[in-house]
């Protein structure tokens, strides 16, 4: 699936001078992990028995409950097929969920070393995502990295989920800086609006290109990287 072109949005000078960067906050899925491909997305079409139009449709549509807990894997998939027009057996459903984890589940070498090297310098590290518990306990499993940042702030655990502000504010409240000190990092735009609206500095990011204009954005705002 594309997303929006890269973008880095900058503070002015004097921001920056009276809110000097103190962490950078990270998403899961689309940063720290690549992106679902085009088989993978058929795979899960094919899975649930579904056009790939009408799983995506329904997939998007129901996913802000799902990663706040109001729904369980059970609940979700049973909407999501509905949608599709299909009924979906409890086998199915663990196959879906089995393949929802993995697709969003390969990690991305490249900013994970980043935000091992930034905290090298001393600067904070979280991890800012909209997960279900599914996924969660697969990451847990899998991604020993996750303990790496200071903080984390799931969306299941909290009942919050990006973009809405709150989830934002609480990042920064449990970092105990100001929203102005962070810098938040993700691949859907609609994140990176959420998080301004509190007053952080964002990147919108996207594949390779984006790593090289966030290492220049760190770069100019301070970090000491090499």
């Amino acid at each position: 699936m594309k997303t929006e072109p890269s973008q880095v949005i900058l503070q002015t000078p004097d921001l920056c001078q009276q809110y000097p960067l103190r962490a950078v906050v990270f998403d899961y899925g689309g940063v720290l992990t690549y992106l679902p491909t085009e088989e993978d997305w058929e795979r899960m079409a094919s899975l649930a028995g579904a056009g790939l139009p009408k799983l995506l449709e329904g997939y998007w549509l129901h996913r802000y409950p799902y990663e706040i807990s109001r729904y369980d894997s059970a609940q979700y998939w049973d909407l999501v097929g509905r949608d599709c027009g299909v009924r979906l057996s409890g086998e199915v459903v663990r196959e879906l969920v089995a393949q929802d984890n993995q697709q969003w589940g390969r990690p991305n070498p490249d900013a994970i070393a980043l935000s091992r090297q930034l905290r090298s310098t001393g600067m904070r590290t979280a991890l800012l995502s909209n997960m279900q518990p599914d996924m969660l306990s697969f990451v847990r499993e899998k991604h020993s990295w996750l303990n790496e940042f200071e903080v984390r702030v799931i969306s299941c655990e909290v009942a919050e989920a990006k973009p809405e502000p709150a989830i934002f504010r609480l990042a920064a409240e449990r970092l105990h800086l100001a929203p102005q000190d962070c810098l938040f990092v993700d691949d859907r735009e609609a994140n990176v609006e959420g998080a301004r609206e509190v007053g952080m500095r964002g990147v919108h990011f996207e594949s390779a290109k984006a790593l090289l204009s966030l290492k220049k954005l760190l770069i100019d705002l301070g970090a000491e990287l090499h």
